[in-house]
Formats: structure tokens, C-alpha cells, sequence
């Protein structure tokens, strides 16, 4: 939409100037709308929706498609409208995969991560306000339940991502949280007040096998704990974290790596879950915040590239809106309208106020798709020995066959735009819309009209 206002005026002139400057339209000045990071993402996203719904992943995956929806509808789209070429909706594409996605309990739980594949699932279905119950068939809760084992406070594995989706999932469908469970994890904080990848507090082998605390299973956990209702863990966490942040604002998967969109975007989701404020003094490094570091590393297609590769991913990409919206994992979608039925591209995103800084959300955001860490760039930092799935991480995302892009409700801003996360397209400069500046000049033309007829009277009283 493009708003176009000529301050101009002959009896009022002065009044009507005033009335454009204050609203924010200078004289003769064509003002676009333009659209919030969130939503670019989100579009980027849309254009790697294959034919199934699905958003391509490594194999095996469903964490890219599952995070789609989480992402979508924390920036106030409905994921079950925001469709493939073909006409098919990611939540389509879960239904008929359920059984993949989140799969039975085997008959060693302790040896699967499949509890944090169904615990990142519930929060998608949740997202586009299904049951997860009875989603496809199938009772995911009931499901998730068959990993946890009650003598240990484990669900599945017990790494620090499978623990901390399944508690992020069990909130998420509002299902009480084993007390063992959150012990777990308080259990597993590192002496930093970091935690590891493996949940495995103070591992004497982490110079070798790189299990030493990193920012991702850090933030997970504790926006996990948090969502718990555990917040005593906050400070030694926040704390630790705070000593990873790099000048740039953003923040590495581990000291020296270098700072990446994912990373970052998880960090700021646990700054709001612990009630901080991301772009507060306490996170600002030579004027730089977690967040201006994600709106500064977006590309013009509204994608995220992870350090290294050649361009913009999907696994990437879907970790960053929810930050952007200043929203952590998991996000409560139950608690109120997120956005309304049928709410694609294109539209104003309805209902989905976003949190302003002074008052971050208490939802907690979704869990990170990631079951296991990304691979930072150098073997120094990488755990690629211990996980190979994080070692072949890049690999598999710059190699993947690109899908064909569609067509998309509305295209994403161009790469001008510069925008704080959340603000609604389809307003003028300021978020003042036509009508409203039609009321200011009337009120103004007729003060001035009051002003100069009370001169005149005077006038002729003299």
C-alpha cells in the first residue's frame, strides 16, 4: 500500500503542515509499508514449500516442516493456510507422517531421541490449534509419555534437546511436567552455569569430545525449566550466557566459532523467557543487540544463512522469527487468538499483538528444531566426533537440492526495509492510516478556521 499526502493548504496552511509533520508525512513524500523481518521470513520460507507441504530437511527430519508452522503462527499466519503450489499445507504434510515424526517409544527409550521428535511436534500442532490428542490418528501425548523413564527423570536420551523438547511439548498441550523431569535438567547445569549437548554436567572428556557447555542446549533448557515454573536456574544460566556474546551482538554455538542467525535467535528467546529484554543495556555490545544482529544478517529474500554456506536454508531460516517476535519456546497459543482462521501472506496479521520490550511475553517460545547442535565452523569447537548428525549439519543443508519456489500471496519487502520486529504492514509511515489523517486535517482545518474567524471579529470590533 502506498500513502501519498501533499501538506498543503491557504487558510490553514501552517495548521495542515503542522498536522503532516506529526504524523510523520513530509510534504510530497510517497511513504511504503513495508513488512516486519518475521514475516519476510516467513515468506522466504513459504518459496521452499515442496509439493508434500513439507519444508525440505535433512533426512529423516521433520524439525524444519515443524518449525514452519511454529514460526508462521507466532507471526500471526495460520500454518494450515500457507500452502505449497500444489494446495497442500505443512500440517497436511505432518498428519499423514505423524507416525515418522513422532514415532513409538523402542524398547530401550533411553537409546532415541524420539522424545524431543514428539515434543517439537506437539508445539506445531498446538500452533495451528489442533489436538495434539488426535492428531492424525494418533495420541502424541500418550506417545511422548512412552519415552519417560520415572527412576531417572529422562524422556528418551535425556540430551539436553530431546529432554527439553519433550518438557517444552508436555507444557505446550498443558500437561503436567514430571518433578523428576525438571530435576534432570537442573541436575545436568554445568559448574559455568552453562549445559551441554549431552546433559551431562562437567564432562571431564569435553576437550575432547567438545561436550562443554554451548549456547543452544543452554537456551533450550532453560526456556524448558522456565516453562517448568523452575526459575532458579535463571541467573547462573543468563549469566553464562552473557560471557558468549560476540561484538557484533550475535552469539556462537560455542566461544570462538563465530556468531550465527540460530544461535542468536535462541539466546534472545531465552533472554524473554527468564522476563529479560533483549535490546537492554545488559545485552548491548558497542551498541550492537542480539536482535539488530538478526535484522542486520537477513537477506533480501527474507532467508538466514548460516556462517559458511552460500546462501540463505530453511533449518537456518525457521529458528529466527519466533525471536524476532520476542517470543520463546513454548509458545502458549492456547492463551489467546494468535491469528485468524485462514490468515496467509498478504493479509494483516490479526490478533498477535507482539511483545514490546518493556514487556516480554511469559509464553514460553517453541522448541528449536535442532536435536542435536549446529556445526560451528572450525573442528576446534565442532562436537562432530560425539554427534555426527551436528557435524554433517551444514553439509546436508548447502547440498540439499534447492525446491521450486512459488508463488507467493505477497512478495517479501525489498531489502530496504528496516523494520522493529512485529510492527503490521499496511500502514502509512508511523502505523497512521488514511482515515485517521483525514481527522487530524479536519481537526486542524477547523481550528485554524476558529483561530482566523476570531481575528476577523476582532477586526471589526476595532
Amino acid at each position: 500500500m502506498t500513502v501519498s499526502r501533499r501538506c498543503t493548504g491557504v487558510v490553514a496552511a501552517f495548521g495542515l503542515v503542522a498536522a503532516c509533520a506529526l504524523l510523520g508525512l513530509p510534504s510530497g513524500r510517497t511513504v511504503q509499508a513495508q513488512e516486519d523481518p518475521a514475516s519476510r521470513a516467513i515468506a522466504y520460507l513459504q518459496t521452499q514449500q515442496e509439493a508434500d507441504g513439507s519444508i525440505a530437511g535433512p533426512s529423516g527430519s521433520y524439525a524444519d516442516s515443524e518449525l514452519f508452522a511454529i514460526a508462521a503462527a507466532a507471526a500471526g499466519y495460520d500454518p494450515r493456510a500457507l500452502t505449497a503450489a500444489s494446495g497442500v499445507s505443512v500440517m497436511s504434510y505432518l498428519a499423514a507422517n505423524v507416525a515418522g515424526a513422532c514415532p513409538m517409544a523402542p524398547a530401550d527409550p533411553g537409546t532415541s531421541a524420539g522424545a524431543g521428535d514428539c515434543g517439537e511436534l506437539i508445539q506445531a500442532v498446538e500452533a495451528a490449534g489442533e489436538d495434539p490428542t488426535a492428531f492424525g490418528g494418533v495420541d502424541l501425548v500418550s506417545l511422548l509419555g512412552g519415552y519417560y523413564d520415572p527412576a531417572t527423570g529422562e524422556y528418551g536420551d535425556g540430551e539436553a534437546f530431546t529432554q527439553a523438547l519433550a518438557v517444552q511439548g508436555l507444557v505446550a498441550a498443558g500437561v503436567p511436567v514430571p518433578a523428576a523431569a525438571v530435576q534432570f535438567l537442573v541436575s545436568a547445569q554445568d559448574s559455568d552455569g552453562g549445559w551441554d549437548y549431552r546433559d551431562y554436567r562437567d564432562d571431564p572428556n569435553a576437550a575432547t569430545d567438545y561436550d562443554a557447555s554451548d549456547t543452544n542446549s543452554t537456551s533450550m533448557v532453560l526456556m524448558a525449566l522456565d516453562a517448568a515454573g523452575d526459575h532458579g536456574r535463571d541467573a547462573g544460566g543468563l549469566a553464562w550466557l552473557t560471557g558468549q556474546q560476540d561484538g557484533d551482538g550475535g552469539f556462537p554455538y560455542q566461544a570462538g566459532a563465530g556468531s550465527d542467525p540460530d544461535s542468536t535467535a535462541l539466546v534472545v528467546q531465552a533472554i524473554v523467557a527468564t522476563g529479560g529484554d533483549p535490546v537492554a543495556a545488559g545485552w548491548t555490545v558497542g551498541g550492537s543487540t542480539p536482535l539488530g544482529y538478526l535484522e542486520a544478517t537477513q537477506a533480501q529474500d527474507g532467508g538466514y544463512t548460516y556462517p559458511g554456506n552460500t546462501g540463505p536454508d530453511p533449518f537456518t531460516t525457521g529458528q529466527v522469527p519466533a525471536a524476532l517476535e520476542r517470543l520463546a519456546f513454548p509458545i502458549l497459543f492456547g492463551s489467546r487468538p494468535w491469528y485468524p482462521a485462514g490468515a496467509t501472506l498478504g493479509t494483516s496479521p490479526s490478533a498477535s499483538a507482539t511483545p514490546t520490550p518493556s514487556s516480554p511475553s511469559s509464553s514460553s517460545p517453541p522448541a528449536s528444531v535442532i536435536t542435536a547442535p549446529p556445526a560451528p565452523s572450525s573442528a576446534a569447537a565442532s562436537p562432530s566426533a560425539a554427534s555426527p548428525s551436528a557435524a554433517a549439519r551444514v553439509q546436508a543443508v548447502s547440498t540439499s537440492p534447492s525446491p521450486t519456489p512459488v508463488t507467493l500471496t505477497a512478495p517479501p519487502a525489498t531489502a530496504s526495509a528496516s523494520v522493529t520486529a512485529g510492527t503490521s504492514s499496511g500502514t502509512g509511515a508511523g502505523g497512521t492510516s488514511p482515515p485517521l489523517l483525514l481527522i487530524y486535517v479536519a481537526v486542524v482545518l477547523g481550528l485554524a478556521l476558529v483561530a482566523g474567524g476570531g481575528r476577523w471579529a476582532l477586526a471589526a470590533r476595532r
